[in-house]
């Protein structure tokens, strides 16, 4: 058994600010290491780093994603390096290990008339109450970038309509303020002056969370996923979109409209601008590909 994971995952609770999920993900990690060791007898005391590259070679073998195996050792890392300065062990058994690099692959993006579509699909829903909620939670996901999680965590003291924003406390307990848009902060007041107050009822318990389930309970990531795979599908729209793919098109979208990366890179959350750049790749081909099309129907 690996030592002291519940004093870790405190770590990653409280000093890290890492969401719940996050967490699950990293003691998955931890446990799949914990199994190689046990089936090959391998005592933790003796552990080392022939040991480690012996677990990752495995998982190159059984053709585990390079995004993945990145994944795995950033968990196997952060905890041998928690061990470390607990002095638990001496040496960090992940020195000298290596892996491989994850091909850049551009993410799906919707156009603003596939948006405007699944949008009128949530609107046009018969059951007024959830569609009301599902079209504000689709306008959260575009016109503010939030994540699924975010989204689902999102409480009514994080909305400040006086000041039209949105203040988060994100990963590393970084502070992220949103602009509340035109139509965010539309459909939130709709929502909220309507189809919370009646789901709110349905609950024995209070919650100060924004969006709730059928039921009055805080509302999953799942259950956002299959009302977005409702609404894509009702809407026509044939590409493979996930909640996030409306945040790819809100940061591209934006570049396309002239926002600069230290902009976009503020509003996502971004740590490292690295990763926003990816957005600007994605906007030009965004532009060829529309500019494709468009010329294609011309000639028809």
């Amino acid at each position: 058994m690996l030592p002291d994971l519940d004093d870790f995952s405190r770590i990653l609770k409280i000093e890290r600010n890492y969401s719940n999920n996050t967490i699950s993900s990293y003691l998955s990690d931890l446990k799949s290491f914990d199994n190689f060791l046990k089936k090959n007898r391998i005592d933790f005391k003796k552990l080392n780093n022939k040991h480690t590259k012996l677990f990752f070679r495995d998982l190159s073998k059984k053709k585990f994603s390079p995004r993945t195996i990145k994944r795995k050792f950033s968990s196997l890392s952060s905890y041998f390096n928690f061990l470390r300065d607990r002095r638990i062990i001496r040496d960090n058994p992940m020195n000298g290990v290596f892996t491989p690099k994850i091909p850049k692959i551009l993410p799906e993006i919707l156009t603003i008339e596939e948006i405007n579509n699944i949008f009128l699909a949530a609107e046009s829903s018969k059951n007024k109450i959830l569609s009301l909620r599902d079209r504000c939670i689709l306008e959260m996901l575009y016109s503010s970038g939030l994540r699924v999680s975010e989204v689902c965590e999102l409480k009514i003291n994080n909305i400040q309509f006086d000041l039209d924003l949105i203040r988060f406390f994100g990963k590393g307990n970084k502070e992220r303020i949103i602009p509340l848009t035109y139509y965010a902060r539309k459909w939130l007041k709709k929502y909220l002056s309507e189809s919370r107050k009646i789901l709110s009822s349905r609950s024995k318990r209070s919650s100060n969370y924004v969006f709730l389930s059928n039921n009055g309970l805080s509302l999953t990531r799942m259950a956002i996923w299959l009302s977005v795979k409702k609404y894509v599908n009702s809407a026509g729209v044939l590409k493979k979109i996930s909640p996030h793919t409306f945040r790819h098109s809100f940061a591209t979208h934006l570049i396309d409209g002239g926002a600069n990366l230290v902009e976009v890179q503020a509003l996502l959350g971004h740590a490292d601008i690295s990763t926003t750049e990816i957005y600007t790749h994605l906007s030009r081909e965004f532009v060829e590909s529309e500019y494709m099309k468009a010329f294609q129907k011309d000639k028809n």
